[in-house]
């Protein structure tokens, strides 16, 4: 799959990027009272880009220049944007 083709909601995304940003990460705090970190980051392949979202530990594995690999991942439509994340199903490892 590649970049451009994502749709919100889709599920079982799976997508071979190159980080070019990460912003600040942020904390949240769960519903269940958990805190956490999030953050975005943008990742790009060769039909375009996409925004990224990074939970807790998956933050510290990636920087920018990182080719990453989302499988079994979702979709969301964000503040208007499609956001992937790998989600507690799915799996983001750095391939360098």
């Amino acid at each position: 799959m590649k970049a451009n083709e994502v749709k919100p909601e889709m599920r079982r995304v799976d997508l071979d990027l190159k980080i070019v940003e990460i912003e600040e990460p942020r904390t949240y705090t769960s519903r269940a009272g958990r805190e956490g970190k999030v953050t975005t980051a943008v990742g790009e392949d060769d039909s375009g880009r996409i925004k990224i979202s990074l939970w807790d530990k998956d933050i510290d594995l990636v920087k920018v220049g990182s080719q990453i690999r989302i499988r079994n991942g979702y979709a969301r439509l964000f503040r208007n944007e499609v956001y992937v994340s790998a989600g507690i199903y799915g799996r983001l490892e750095v391939v360098e």
